[in-house]
């Protein structure tokens, strides 16, 4: 979208996801002002979706990013010294990702969802049919409903294998931290400078000391100043005892 306001953002997601793909039953989302408006609020509450909003200053809670850092990297690789056309490559960008196998899935976006492999040019049809690989051996015979059925399976269990790997990863250098509601701790200070206010973020305190709220899911936390006024939600890591 050209302009990501509350107004383009609803009609974007009412006319050409929910139209078209059906309402999903979660979105989850960043805290930008358009995802926290009146407007997007009434959107939500009136399709009955339940909005998630990941922790402030933690990209990584949104698996979203990952694909936004692909795009980038691509359109690196695209530009040269002239950097003001960068969205005239995005169309060959986004072909290229839906083409390509996911490591955690093992097939690309565009058979996940209409379960048959995309080609990118008229003659890679003839090609796939001297090699016999036009369509899946394994879905052959099958019942678009069956089809479906098998891919998610797989995809399924593709997924649940590649977040055990991960998980198993993760935990070797990770350890479990939890709070309580009504507990005191310290909230990393996340502040930009103002040289305005002559105020340099260098120099700034590193955590604040703030009260648990409540906890929001396994790893987010809702936190209050020592005054009540609400903080926001923070990730464990930007969180201290």
């Amino acid at each position: 979208m050209k302009e990501a306001t509350t107004v383009e953002v609803v009609k974007f997601l009412t006319k050409t996801i929910f139209h078209t793909f059906g309402v999903p039953e979660i979105i989850h989302s960043d805290n930008g002002k358009q995802f926290v408006a009146k407007r997007f609020r009434e959107m939500v509450e009136q399709y009955k979706i339940k909005h998630l909003r990941t922790a402030v200053y933690s990209p990584q809670s949104n698996a979203a990013e990952r694909v936004n850092q692909s795009v980038l990297n691509a359109i690196r690789a695209y530009l040269e010294e002239d950097h003001r056309d960068w969205d005239l490559y995005l169309p060959e960008i986004e072909a290229a990702l839906r083409s390509s196998v996911h490591q955690a899935t093992g097939v690309t976006p565009y058979f996940a969802l209409f379960g048959q492999n995309m080609f990118t040019n008229g003659a890679d049809y003839q090609l796939a049919r001297r090699l016999q690989v036009l369509g899946d051996n394994e879905l052959e015979g099958l019942e678009a409903g069956e089809r479906m059925a098998l891919i998610r399976d797989t995809i399924r269990n593709n997924l649940h294998e590649a977040h055990e790997n991960s998980a198993r990863f993760f935990n070797r250098r990770t350890r479990e931290v939890a709070f309580r509601p009504g507990q005191e701790a310290f909230r990393r200070n996340h502040v930009l400078s103002d040289f305005g206010k002559c105020f340099n973020a260098k120099f700034a305190r590193k955590f604040l000391k703030c009260r648990i709220r409540r906890p929001i899911g396994n790893h987010m936390y809702e936190v209050e100043d020592m005054n009540g006024k609400l903080a926001g939600v923070f990730h464990v890591k930007d969180l201290k005892q």
